[in-house]
């Protein structure tokens, strides 16, 4: 019988690094693909796995299944690792290009950001499960069509449908608020 990542997360936590390699093989490969499309370079992209994977093992005890699918989280947290080290990377001169931040900033756009990001969240939780692993697998692991409908085990059409489907919805729950 095949652990779920669920039970292989609460292992780790645990501190069983068996666990740890089961869960390693399971998605390293998908999560260093992610990294490359992010930094270009495969060298960087494996430093960046071992950093988000590193990652992974000391927060397995925080993961939270109700807020988040397991994967979905984990490719959130290589994703966060990927822009780290592009903002870190970036060359001097395209830092000096970045215009400087108006003098009267409205402080208050921070805490609106957190709330949209909140009603998203909640949006998200309502729609059909087929319909949000799909939407999360697109936008916050950066899978293409083609690559969720292999993970999903879903035809190509169907997967499509459920995106257009779900960010129809989306639209009209984020609307109502």
């Amino acid at each position: 019988m095949e652990l779920t990542d669920q039970e292989l997360l609460s292992m780790m936590a645990a501190g069983d690094s068996s666990a740890f390699g089961v869960f390693f093989d399971r998605y390293s490969s998908r999560v260093l693909g992610l990294l490359v499309k992010f930094v270009r370079r495969r060298e960087d992209a494996e430093d960046l796995l071992q950093a988000t994977f590193c990652e992974i093992w000391r927060r397995a005890p925080s993961f939270d299944p109700s807020r988040s699918c397991c994967d979905s989280w984990l490719f959130l947290i290589a994703r966060s690792r990927a822009l780290d080290y592009l903002r870190i990377r970036r060359p001097a001169a395209e830092l000096a290009a970045v215009p400087e931040p108006a003098t009267d900033h409205d402080l208050t756009g921070g805490l609106e950001l957190v709330e949209a990001s909140d009603r998203l969240h909640e949006a998200l939780q309502r729609l059909p499960e087929e319909q949000r692993r799909a939407i999360e697998l697109a936008f916050f692991a950066g899978l293409t069509h083609e690559q969720i409908a292999g993970e999903l085990e879903a035809p190509l059409g169907t997967i499509k449908t459920r995106i257009r489907l779900g960010m129809n919805r989306l639209r009209d729950s984020l609307r109502d608020h």
